[in-house]
């Protein structure tokens, strides 16, 4: 049985990264030892995992089948209807899931042993793993945020000559790609538009796009960047300059008196992004590594030293920090790429 609950958590890992504020969630039906539905939610809004597995399986062919969920049915109406009132209808008999859903007022788990069926809690760590920064995004009101960073060994993302491409690798821009993929929004700085002129995409096949998110205090934005000729996913500009407009309908301006870490997060979730990507410059990604609000740090390190003065040195503060005030992060993967090393944090 655990062989079907971990093929359920593997359906979410598949589609994590795309679902916006909503979890990644997979499930199976199995009836007489055999799989006869499976199901994943694939983005906000759309069927959850359990009605899309049923769906496959066939309404008429699921009673007294057993389902197994890598997050605990939902019991509440909201864009979709509760899956604890579904699989109930339909007859199943036994339901398995792996992570407990904390974010719920009232738990489906009750609601379908009310119903009659026979539901276990089996925890599995893979799926505590996968739904720990969910839960803690779903909370606080913000989403889940990666910071990445590609330096040299002394820490510098460019030479003071400003020549930055490319200091890593072709395989890490690949690797990069694929993380872009599982994010719903890219955040860079105005001076990583200017200087770096990127266009933030999924250079991958059939590659989820995620939007883009400029910040600008000035406003003083390039139009002729190559990023504003791709209409592919929205713009969103931060900016505090109040009379800055655009008369494109894929851009958006958003205005503040004061743009801070906290109000860009906030703001994005509401908008639905749930997941979201920092590649900026030692500005931006200073100001996102001082704070309490990522997650997740990946740095890759290219086997060069640059030297120079350190004026993209890519973690940049004015005040000097006691060492036992200083933002934490623990290793929690490493691996070679090419030549270049990728490592793998959560903040502590």
């Amino acid at each position: 049985m655990e062989n079907y609950l971990e093929q359920a958590i593997q359906l979410a890992q598949m589609v994590n990264g795309q679902t916006g504020t909503n979890p990644p969630v997979g499930a199976v039906v199995v009836k007489n030892g055999r799989i006869i539905g499976l199901g994943a939610h694939l983005r906000k809004g759309d069927k959850h995992a359990e009605i899309q597995a049923i769906d496959m399986a066939g309404e008429a062919n699921v009673k007294d089948a057993s389902i197994y969920v890598s997050l605990e049915p939902c019991s509440h109406y909201g864009s979709t209807p509760p899956c604890a009132k579904r699989i109930i209808d339909t007859g199943i008999k036994k339901v398995v899931y792996a992570a407990k859903d904390i974010t719920l007022d009232t738990a489906g788990h009750q609601m379908m042993v009310e119903a009659g069926i026979d539901v276990e809690y089996r925890p599995m760590k893979q799926a505590l793993d996968l739904y720990a920064d969910f839960f803690k995004s779903k909370s606080e009101g913000r989403p889940i945020v990666t910071v990445k960073v590609s330096a040299s060994l002394d820490g510098k993302q460019a030479t003071d000559l400003e020549e930055s491409q490319w200091i890593t690798s072709k395989a890490v821009k690949q690797d990069v790609f694929n993380l872009r993929h599982n994010h719903d929004a890219i955040i860079t700085g105005n001076g990583t538009l200017r200087k770096d002129n990127p266009s933030l995409t999924t250079r991958i096949e059939d590659g989820h796009h995620p939007a883009r998110v400029i910040l600008s205090r000035s406003g003083d934005v390039n139009w002729n960047a190559q990023l504003f000729k791709d209409e592919t996913t929205p713009i969103y500009i931060y900016t505090e300059n109040h009379s800055l407009t655009s008369t494109e309908d894929h851009i958006h301006i958003i205005k503040a008196n004061q743009l801070n870490v906290d109000f860009i997060l906030k703001d994005l979730f509401q908008k639905g992004f749930g997941r979201i990507l920092v590649e900026a410059g030692p500005n931006v990604t200073s100001q996102f590594l001082a704070s309490l609000d990522v997650t997740n740090f990946i740095l890759y390190l290219a086997p060069k030293i640059i030297g120079g003065q350190g004026k993209y040195q890519f973690y940049q503060t004015n005040d000097v920090m006691p060492l036992d005030q200083l933002p934490q992060f623990e290793i929690v993967h490493s691996e070679i790429i090419d030549t270049d090393m990728k490592l793998r944090m959560k903040r502590k």
